[in-house]
């Protein structure tokens, strides 16, 4: 005899991820219409037709959902940006530590000034990582892993300090990216995003080499 509770547990989580995906793909044409403050739950159901009901049953808050969208979207532009330059495979660990965060870079740019200065802000606590903080609650996550990966590789390979601390170097890394960011934002995109960032990481690392 079928278990029609699984039954229904089953179906219920096919919708859910269906609901999702919908959600998280109605937002490109959502970014086209509306940036980080003025976009709200109501248009973002509205554009992906899935329900309030639905969205909250998913995601507690805009902010939430909208983490999680920049989390996987940057994730997919980081995989298909490097399948394109392979000349990254040449880098050392510690310059790949760099060139993640550079992508990013570039990524921000493409997002385009208006939504990176609605996301940028004071109140969007998900910007700033800490020691404390669990990956889920860090916009971009994957940052801080691969920064994280590389600077070992590199430290076992000895060509990082034996000193040095990855963990701090790591979220010290966001630290300068946001500055760079933030910077970027309040000059209108005059800053070059890009090659400061690169500048500054290089700046800040050679500290840590032998």
């Amino acid at each position: 005899m079928k278990d029609t509770g699984l039954i229904k547990k089953g179906k219920r989580q096919l919708k859910n991820e269906e609901n999702r995906r919908r959600l998280l793909d109605a937002m490109e044409s959502i970014m086209e219409q509306y940036d980080y403050n003025t976009v709200t739950i109501r248009n973002i159901c509205q554009v992906s037709g899935v329900s309030y009901g639905s969205f909250y049953n998913l995601y507690e808050s805009k902010e939430v959902f909208l983490r999680e969208y920049l989390t996987e979207d940057f994730t997919r532009y980081l995989t298909d940006y490097y399948k394109e330059h392979g000349e990254f495979d040449d880098l050392s660990n510690v310059d790949k530590s760099i060139d993640v965060f550079v992508c990013c870079a570039r990524y921000n740019v493409i997002k385009g000034i208006r939504f990176i200065r609605g996301f940028y802000t004071p109140n969007n606590d998900s910007l700033f990582p800490d020691l404390d903080a669990t990956d889920e609650k860090y916009s971009f996550t994957p940052l801080l892993q691969m920064a994280e990966e590389y600077l070992k590789k590199a430290k076992a390979e000895g060509t990082l300090s034996d000193q040095a601390d990855i963990m701090k170097i790591t979220h010290t890394y966001c630290y300068i990216f946001n500055g760079v960011t933030f910077n970027w934002c309040l000059s209108n995109g005059k800053v070059d995003m890009v090659g400061e960032t690169e500048r500054l990481f290089k700046e800040y690392i050679r500290q840590f080499l032998p």
